[in-house]
């Protein structure tokens, strides 16, 4: 009762001072998010589309009602700010026009739809989520098609993100409107009609006070109406990012495939590092998705290992307009390889951040190595983990345990070895399933004390925790690596995938929606952890949508086969479904779904015990 009364006493504070009524608007958008459900949109909801759960049913008309008032809200928001300056720019929203003294530029849709969101708020700091959730509700998009929109309404704008006079980006919170509005500034340019648009920003103030009256009748009508729901769980929210970098892998220009391992580890070695700075966002992107990765910088380079000499080009553009931005070129002995990674990683932090600490300097601080033939050693046994067969994770094996017999401090190679490990109990690749387990959380531990801020072995901890369903453990170490490093996808991933094992599918999906935010170029898996959560929640539609996501990028993997095999079931697909079973048998002639469940990590309740139910109908035994 005490939250209604300051609601509504809220609420109709707007009309004595102007920026309440966003904030009431803001209240209303939240009562109708929260009748909706989980970033739901029932009736307009595309049947193939990746979304992220409601239930359609249960929210009834309450959900539509609050959306179609609010919709109506800000319609009349439109229609009150049809056209309005932002400095010396005159923005006409209904036409996306946009016009200063560089002359005009139009904007689509959904930009606008953002920079109008941003003038609702103006002078606020508005997240990335919050953002996406408004512009795009109920539809997943990446963290990219924010950025896009944010880099084409700067360039409208004629703005610069290193010195904005506009949108200015906050550090790991999001996004702010800096701009006076108004026609607060002189030298306005004049609209063809020969009128400032500034009477338009006048008359529009003046309505203010009805506006924020009609607004609270909304969020009073809309909180009545809305079912009481438990909200205390939150799940983990992403930091946002001041710049976002896509690092491209290097080419190997050796000629010779040999050498493959070499170009991709040292790219994947400057993406590790810059990943751990709280004010990047980091994409790692294939050659052919350059275009439908926006980036407000680009890292690309490319790498000839002939002989003893290493010649290494790399190269930052500005993701904006391509503008080379540092160039350096290296041609060295191969001794000096640590030496050019340094180099070039120091030359994208000063270029982007203007500084460099001495903990960024140092190699063994970030857990590599001084060592030049044990790094190799490394880069070597990185590319056989990465295949994922039993022959090349013993390969991979015997690559780190060289890289650490050449510096028995080299922490990320004790951290590779603990990942192959639990790879080799999660597989079934090794006999003694218990002693793999070992080694590898022992791996792990031995990493960690090396080099303790490191992200990445918190995240093996977590995993092998999870793998022995100690799931409180693994949670909490994950999130020591999410501490660590805001922008680490497969954390959160990992955190979704805990979720599901421990019989709570529902708090799966807003984690793997920020860890494909982070990465929307990922591979199989985030597309399984969404379809396992989806089969425990009974979406089997969606379930059945993203396993075949899953399979199109992993059409070998055995778990995704066993869930698409259970869901054709509850989609009265009885004969597809037995067909998945064979096929499992193509693949691996030994499978025994017994033995295969016996080192499942989900809890051992309902869910495995409906999962293999539901497989043994499929034809598995």
């Amino acid at each position: 009762m005490l939250a209604r009364r300051f609601f509504v006493r809220h609420c109709i504070k707007g009309h004595l001072f102007a920026p309440h009524w966003f904030r009431c608007e803001r209240r209303v958008s939240a009562y109708c998010n929260h009748s909706r459900g989980d970033h739901g949109r029932p009736e307009e909801m595309p049947k193939k589309l990746l979304r992220f759960g409601y239930n359609a049913e249960k929210e009834g008309k309450v959900a539509t009602s609050g959306r179609r008032l609010v919709a109506m809200t800000r319609a009349f928001v439109a229609r009150l700010m049809a056209e309005l300056h932002l400095g010396n720019t005159l923005v006409r929203t209904d036409t996306g026009e946009i016009l200063n003294e560089n002359g005009g530029a139009h904007l689509e849709p959904k930009s606008m739809a953002v920079l109008l969101y941003l003038v609702e708020r103006h002078g606020q700091v508005i997240s990335r989520e919050e953002l996406l959730d408004a512009v795009w509700p109920g539809i997943h998009v990446g963290d990219d098609s924010l950025t896009a929109a944010i880099i084409k309404i700067r360039r409208a704008l004629g703005d610069d993100a290193r010195k904005p006079t506009h949108i200015e980006t906050i550090p790991k919170r999001g996004y702010r409107l800096i701009s006076p509005m108004d026609g607060a500034v002189e030298g306005e340019p004049p609209s063809p009609e020969g009128g400032s648009g500034s009477h338009t920003a006048r008359s529009s103030k003046r309505l203010l006070p009805i506006f924020a009256a009609f607004l609270a009748v909304v969020g009073i009508s809309v909180y009545f109406a809305s079912p009481r729901e438990d909200r205390s769980e939150q799940p983990i929210t992403l930091a946002d990012a001041s710049a976002v970098i896509a690092v491209m892998p290097f080419a190997n220009v050796s000629g010779d495939p040999q050498q493959e391992y070499l170009a991709m580890g040292i790219s994947d070695t400057i993406l590790n590092d810059l990943a751990h700075h709280s004010e990047f966002s980091i994409r790692q992107v294939l050659e052919n998705t350059r275009a439908s990765t926006p980036a407000d910088y680009i890292l690309q380079g490319s790498v000839a290992h002939v002989g003893d000499r290493l010649r290494i080009v790399a190269r930052l553009l500005d993701g904006d307009d391509g503008e080379v931005l540092r160039a350096l070129k290296f041609d060295e002995d191969f001794d000096d390889l640590l030496v050019i990674e340094d180099e070039i990683r120091k030359n994208v932090l000063l270029e982007i951040s203007g500084t460099i600490n001495d903990e960024e300097k140092s190699r063994r601080a970030r857990g590599y190595t001084d060592n030049v033939a044990a790094y190799d050693l490394f880069l070597q046994a990185q590319r056989q983990l990465l295949v994922r067969t039993a022959t090349t994770n013993t390969q991979a094996q015997s690559l780190y345990r060289k890289a650490i017999s050449a510096d028995e401090t080299f922490a990320r190679a004790y951290g590779g070895l603990a990942l192959s490990y639990a790879a080799d109990y999660r597989n079934g690749w090794v006999s003694d399933g218990d002693t793999a387990l070992e080694s590898a959380m022992r791996y792990a531990e031995t990493a960690i004390g090396i080099s303790p801020d490191l992200p990445e072995q918190h995240w093996v901890i977590g995993y092998v925790f999870a793998q022995q369903r100690r799931y409180e453990d693994a949670i909490k170490h994950v999130k020591l690596a999410i501490e660590v490093s805001p922008s680490f996808a497969d954390a959160y991933a990992l955190l979704g995938g805990i979720e599901t094992y421990r019989e709570n599918p529902e708090g799966t999906i807003p984690l793997l929606r920020n860890a494909l935010r982070i990465n929307p170029d990922a591979g199989y898996l985030y597309f399984l952890l969404l379809a396992r959560a989806y089969y425990f929640m009974g979406d089997y539609e969606q379930a059945h949508i993203n396993l075949s996501e899953a399979l199109g990028r992993n059409p070998e993997n055995i778990e995704a086969r066993l869930y698409l095999a259970a869901t054709l079931l509850h989609l009265d697909r009885t004969d597809e479904a037995e067909w998945e079973a064979m096929e499992i048998l193509g693949i691996e002639p030994d499978f025994s779904l017994d033995v295969w469940s016996e080192t499942y990590p989900m809890a051992r309740g309902k869910q495995l015990k409906q999962f293999l139910a539901d497989l043994r109908r499929a034809g598995f035994t």
